[in-house]
């Protein structure tokens, strides 16, 4: 054999062997079960955590309970998205903590759901947008988060919103 075939084989070789890998890593993420009593199904999930899937009932429901919102633009068919799903809003701490807020899922394939896409600029998925109840922008994470990390952005939020609802009643105060 010549050495152009030896590389060609074993190119091809290392493709197939990495691709199978690839995939099975990929298969293993979604399927292998995350912590020791997982949900079992996406709407276990969202018994956890409750959210709302219209945007404008979720605002005003946070305007009637003076909560910020959390907003999770996410779509089916990404993976991340659905790691988020299944490991940071199951976190215990990020339960507990969602009860501070009023939380709202967007698919942003949702045709209905391009209004709010727009608003707030979402170009990739997953995004958590947090909103006071009037829906003035706190801040906002264009990543996958693990628990903990979404758990600090929420405490984050919270101070926000707190510091932006206090300042905004001085202000009313003054006038």
């Amino acid at each position: 054999m010549n050495k152009k075939t030896i590389f060609s084989a074993a190119g091809i070789a290392a493709f197939l062997f990495f691709g199978c890998f690839s995939l099975l890593g990929e298969r293993n993420l979604t399927n292998e079960p995350l912590r020791a009593n997982p949900p079992s199904s996406v709407e276990d999930i969202n018994e956890r955590v409750v959210f709302l899937t219209d945007y404008d009932e979720a605002l005003a429901t946070a305007r009637r309970e003076n909560k910020p919102a959390l907003i999770f633009f996410m779509s089916e068919d990404c993976k991340y998205s659905r790691q988020m799903l299944r490991n940071a809003f199951v976190d215990p701490d990020v339960e507990r903590l969602s009860r501070s807020f009023v939380c709202v899922e967007i698919d942003v394939n949702d045709p209905e759901s391009d209004r709010v896409c727009d608003v707030f600029d979402v170009a990739a998925t997953p995004t958590v947008q947090f909103v006071t109840s009037y829906g003035v922008a706190l801040q906002r994470v264009t990543r996958l988060q693990t628990g903990e990390e979404l758990c600090d952005q929420m405490q984050i939020a919270l101070t926000s919103a707190a510091w932006r609802s206090a300042h905004t009643a001085d202000d009313l105060a003054r006038r």
